[in-house]
């Protein structure tokens, strides 16, 4: 995997002989806590190399992620794409938030073997999103969490104003854009662009960029649950 893994990032990424070494370690913690806890069904090494690792780090073209002070990846899973990003740009400061308990240890673990500094918030976005972090991002990411006008009422309560949320997306990005107006005239959003492009294997994706251009009003998001059972 390792020579493969290390030809891709060649042809795309400024990636060091560490971050290659972090993100082969990597691979293989996740293999040892999926065999405990469901973390992914793509667990063959091209999966990892494409699927994850080209996948987190690819909207780094089109948007500038390695010049970001701060970087909030919310509904980060296994850590896709936040980890990824962290060991291609270590400067960033990386925040990982994850509202299942066994998928936020394995985040905990797993810096702790790569030596990676982040911090790991175990909550929910719509409860983190009516506290002290309200409106303190910068930078947002989110990768297959929900439809686009539900990451709209996650991401924009967080984030600063002037500040951007990316959504990695597949092919449908545009039109979930679309569907999202009025979630984002609620929340103080305006879509700032819509990229197309396609993994080394041709899978087609799209990532959607927002900015934040006014306060979110205080009752968003509201309460855990409400927006993904009644999206704005």
């Amino acid at each position: 995997m390792r020579t493969e893994l290390a030809a891709v990032l060649a042809d795309n990424f400024p990636c060091t002989h560490s971050c290659l070494d972090k993100l082969c370690q990597y691979y293989d913690i996740l293999l040892e806590w999926n065999a405990k806890i469901n973390l992914t069904a793509l667990t063959e090494p091209k999966d990892f190399i494409y699927k994850h690792v080209c996948d987190s780090l690819l909207p780094g073209k089109f948007f500038p992620i390695s010049s970001a002070q701060s970087l909030l990846d919310l509904g980060t899973g296994a850590g896709f794409p936040g980890l990824p990003l962290k060991l291609l740009y270590p400067q960033i400061q990386l925040t990982l938030m994850e509202a299942a308990a066994k998928k936020a240890a394995f985040l905990r673990h797993c810096c702790q073997e790569l030596a990676v500094e982040a911090n790991i918030l175990w909550d929910r976005a719509e409860s983190l999103g009516q506290g002290s972090r309200r409106e303190s991002f910068p930078l947002i990411t989110t990768r297959a969490v929900a439809s686009l006008a539900v990451v709209c009422e996650y991401c924009l309560p967080l984030l600063e104003i002037g500040g951007f949320f990316l959504a990695l997306k597949g092919p449908g990005g545009s039109h979930e854009a679309e569907d999202s107006q009025r979630a984002l005239e609620l929340l103080g959003g305006k879509l700032n662009q819509v990229y197309f492009y396609s993994l080394p294997t041709g899978e087609q994706r799209s990532l959607v960029v927002v900015e934040k251009i006014l306060p979110t009003p205080a009752q968003y998001p509201r309460r855990p649950g409400v927006p993904t059972k009644k999206p704005l």
